[in-house]
């Protein structure tokens, strides 16, 4: 008996938009010859080697009629099964009367598609929410959506009777910090969600002066300018510098009255962290390189972005723009990017005392391909923070934020932390299908949110549950990142074996004990992330469904590298694990065989014998003869 693997592959598109996926499958075959039994199976392949197809509701443009055409030409051409996805993008024929997401109307259309399928012998899967860009809805509280970690910072003297109020962190929805999801015209605020964490207070590490109470005095390559916007800790205000017309790089310059101690740096980008260097002067003609600009990765920017570097005091210090595109031409894998003409900084801030180097990336607000790259400099005992100075005042501050503290001799800083939202919401998809997605660190969340996706689809397919209809299909994760929900503290201390509130610091860029001891519980918390998101997420929807007799695809999470992911782990609860790639490459090419090579190497660790592809997608409308 020999194994045979068959790869068939196909895109096409009708009035409803679709894409087809990929099947490889290892066909047992007795003993015949194999040249003869790969040609029969190429002409006539096997019902479980067919290929399926993404079947886009777009718009709400769908009839009764329409869908028996659809699915009795996919039945004709060959197409063995279609996975439905109501989106709100893309183009084809339009109808007066929009079938719309969610609605009795909408739940007949999914019936009769069920119908349809059980009488074509069509495999029939739905999309894990409407739009693709994962798990979301309007049924999603604001309590139950993705969050992250926020914090406020207080520096206070000792010794005193403190009893104020501490400011209130940031709630606004946003990736990070204070940054907002951007001015929409016309557009609602969404809701906002806001709760309390820990209240810590360390005895600040080294002495040094923070960079705005100094005033350095700011120039550009144009001449003066304001640099308010760039040190007022706010994520939202912006200073933009024109590049110059000759190709010459662009620049801001610091000068200070007296030499400054610079110990890490800080710059965001409104479009991106720009392609660069940080220099640092004596004399303000010879310059020395601190830092490279945008460090380590161009693909998934980010908005902000810290870096540690050795000990340095100088009196001039240079933030160097060049012209270079933000992104390389591999990424689009086009070679008409052109350079910047502009350069829009929201924040570029030197610190004498010690931050961990890249952070932000590390705390899980953004993600990078690899940290071994990125490890924090050695950072003198003297200047982290210690646990001995380290005080846990949770219990002596309010509801309302009013802390009551003797404060001991000494200088203190005081971080109010807690979590509130990224705002993402579930995309492209219909006002009646769209929400916020749900924080898929919660295994409560995650449940509560498939049981009311799947309930009223249940209920309109009645028996054709788990018969007609026999998959949900999870598409790429590009709800973007959270690093933050309701019991991550017992989570963490579950799968790590120690309590991470004494580090909690090391998630806002404080160095706590030493570089390495941050570096090393940072990785512990990426890895609880990691493990969170496979297990709470992708392993409590697949559970949920597979009791109902319904099983699942899924990319798990797709070539996007949007979150902390252990691939394996993820796809490990999938029952087909999906990988994809493009026809034209939206991302670096390297990423479409990372992929692909980690689907197969889930299904052959875990012992699945199906694996899939999303395949040729490319954004246009390709038939299989242009492919």
């Amino acid at each position: 008996m020999k194994n045979r693997i068959f790869v068939l592959s196909l895109s096409v598109s009708i009035s409803f938009s679709m894409l087809l996926t990929l099947f490889i499958i290892a066909i047992p075959i007795p003993g015949v010859s194999s040249d003869d039994i790969l040609f029969d199976n190429f002409q006539n392949p096997p019902e479980s080697a067919r290929p399926r197809t993404w079947w886009h509701w777009t718009g709400g443009n769908v009839t009764l009629e329409g869908i028996t055409m659809d699915l009795e030409w996919m039945r004709r051409t060959g197409i063995a099964g279609f996975q439905l996805a109501d989106v709100a993008f893309g183009g084809g024929q339009s109808v007066e009367d929009k079938i719309l997401f969610g609605t009795p109307e909408w739940l007949a259309a999914v019936r009769h598609t069920a119908l349809e399928a059980d009488r074509l012998n069509l495999e029939m899967a739905v999309f894990s929410s409407a739009g693709w860009s994962l798990t979301g809805g309007p049924w999603v509280k604001p309590e139950q959506a993705m969050k992250k970690l926020v914090w406020s910072d207080t520096l206070i003297y000792g010794r005193r009777n403190f009893n104020s109020r501490l400011p209130h962190p940031p709630f606004n929805n946003g990736p990070i910090r204070n940054l907002g999801p951007g001015n929409r015209p016309g557009r609602k605020p969404d809701p906002t969600y806001y709760n309390n964490i820990a209240v810590l207070a360390y005895r600040t590490p080294v002495s040094g002066s923070d960079m705005s109470s100094l005033e350095p005095k700011a120039t550009s390559h144009t001449g003066p300018v304001d640099a308010t916007t760039l040190l007022d800790n706010d994520l939202n205000s912006a200073l933009t510098i024109k590049a110059p017309e000759n190709g010459d790089p662009a620049w801001i310059q610091f000068e200070f009255e007296k030499p400054f101690t610079a110990r890490a740096f800080t710059i965001s980008g409104g479009k991106g962290i720009p392609v660069g260097r940080l220099l640092a002067s004596e004399n303000g003609k010879n310059f020395n390189t601190l830092v490279t600009l945008p460090g380590a990765q161009l693909y998934r920017q980010g908005w902000v972005r810290t870096f540690s570097f050795p000990e340095t005091r100088a009196k001039y210090y240079r933030i160097e723009m060049t012209g270079a595109p933000l992104g390389p031409a591999e990424t689009m894998n086009q070679t008409y990017i052109q350079p910047a003409s502009e350069y829009v900084l929201s924040e570029a801030i030197l610190f004498s005392r010690p931050r961990i180097h890249r952070w932000e990336e590390k705390a899980g607000f953004r993600h990078l391909f690899e940290y071994e790259s990125v490890s924090t400099p050695h950072i003198p005992a003297e200047a982290a923070i210690q646990h001995t100075d380290l005080i846990d005042l949770t219990s002596k501050m309010d509801q309302n934020g009013n802390l009551k503290w003797e404060v001991p001799e000494g200088k203190w800083n005081i971080l109010r932390m807690g979590y509130s939202l990224t705002g993402a919401k579930n995309r492209p998809a219909m006002p009646t299908g769209l929400g916020f997605e749900v924080d898929k660190l919660s295994r409560e969340h995650t449940k509560n949110y498939i049981e009311n996706y799947m309930e009223p689809i249940a209920e309109a397919l009645g028996p054709l549950y788990g018969k007609s209809l026999r998959y949900v299909l999870l598409d790429s994760w590009e709800a973007g990142m959270q690093n933050w929900t309701n019991f991550m503290l017992e989570e963490f201390q579950q799968r790590r074996g120690y309590d991470a509130k004494p580090y909690l610091p090391a998630l806002a860029g404080r160095v706590v004990v030493g570089a390495q001891v941050s570096d090393r519980f940072l990785w512990d918390f990426r890895r609880t992330l990691a493990d969170m998101f496979a297990e709470n997420h992708y392993g409590v929807i697949s559970e949920f469904l597979r009791k109902q007799g319904i099983g699942t695809y899924g990319e798990a999470s797709g070539v996007s590298l949007e979150i902390l992911e252990d691939a394996l782990l993820c796809k490990k609860f999938m029952d087909i694990p999906m990988g994809e790639f493009w026809m034209r490459a939206l991302h670096p090419e390297r990423m479409y065989y990372e992929d692909v090579r980690g689907a197969a190497s889930a299904s052959h660790v875990y012992g699945k014998n199906i694996v899939a592809a999303e395949a040729f997608t490319g954004g246009g409308y390709e038939s299989p003869f242009t492919l």
